[in-house]
């Protein structure tokens, strides 16, 4: 019998505590395996947090082997992870930071989604423009996140070599304008509700 998702994530984060490596890639290459099936667990369980930084570490590990595969782990870390924005009451500054660091290392694997989103009319006469401009709108979605955190966590955002490094290494001009800042919050709404829809069965 299968175990369950929430036995999984405890098994994980001991082998994560006791720095073992190889049982901890073992155990979560069994989350990689069924994570439709655990994607919908995780909703079922309340441990849509809980899975998607599983996922996210399935990708740190380097444990996927077909690109087909990562786009799908990316986009269910993201979907899961997001999840908690719908709380606002329990989202801290360490979610805007998975959010941000998960486009930030990992923005290949979420172009075509975007491409499919908002920018299909370029997808034939002009692939190499429509995935330019995803990559925009992917950095616009981390400005948006970032823009949080000075708002709101800027010692959070200080303190934090790793994710100052991923908020300088964006290339978008961050003076964005009032209606542009809106649009990279609808971006983060669109996408959720397309990749929910996308993974529904």
């Amino acid at each position: 019998m299968e175990d369950s998702l929430r036995e999984i994530l405890q098994e994980a984060e001991k082998h994560r505590q006791t720095g073992n490596r190889k049982a901890l890639t073992a155990i979560l290459r069994r989350v990689t395996t069924n994570r439709r099936a655990y994607y919908r667990e995780s909703i079922a369980e309340k441990l849509e947090e809980e899975f998607a930084d599983a996922l996210y570490k399935v990708l740190l590990l380097e444990m996927d082997e077909e690109e087909e595969d990562s786009i799908e782990i990316a986009e269910l870390a993201y979907l899961s992870l997001c999840a908690s924005f719908h709380h606002p009451e329990s989202v801290t500054a360490e979610h805007y930071k998975r959010r941000l660091l998960l486009l930030h290392y990992f923005c290949d694997y979420f172009t075509d989604s975007i491409i499919e989103v908002f920018l299909s009319k370029y997808r034939t006469d002009n692939m190499l423009l429509a995935r330019n401009l995803a990559l925009e709108c992917l950095e616009k979605m981390q400005l948006s996140d970032m823009f949080y955190l000075e708002d709101h966590a800027p010692d959070f955002l200080d303190g934090d070599e790793q994710l100052s490094d991923a908020c300088n290494a964006i290339e978008t001009n961050p003076n964005l304008s009032d209606a542009e800042r809106e649009e990279s919050l609808l971006l983060h709404r669109v996408l959720y509700a397309y990749l929910k829809a996308k993974y529904k069965n």
